[in-house]
């Protein structure tokens, strides 16, 4: 019987302490990366962000959810966190982060 911790393609399986979650930025940090990207991209600030039924998140109001530290905010910080590590998985070794360009 093949070892459960292994893929068929003999890639080892992560544990669940491997995916656990990423470190959090902290309230500051997430709302510095939102502005980054809202003078960055030139988005306009009535665009919508997100869309769940009859709720309707726009950019304008992702900084006050995070000030306010709101639902929306708490699960906007884990959303930059993880996307913050994926970033940094997917760069060769030695490249520059795109923020600090």
């Amino acid at each position: 019987m093949a070892d459960e911790s292994e893929r068929k393609d003999s890639e080892p399986i992560p544990t669940d302490a491997e995916e656990g979650e990423p470190p959090l930025l902290t309230k500051e940090e997430a709302i510095a990366e939102v502005t980054r990207w809202i003078e960055r991209y030139k988005i306009d600030p009535n665009q919508i962000f997100a869309r769940t039924g009859e709720v309707i998140i726009r950019y304008g109001d992702l900084i006050p959810h995070l000030e306010q530290e709101t639902d929306e905010g708490r699960l906007l910080i884990r959303a930059i966190s993880r996307g913050r590590v994926v970033r940094q998985q997917r760069r060769f070794p030695g490249s520059l982060d795109r923020d600090q360009e």
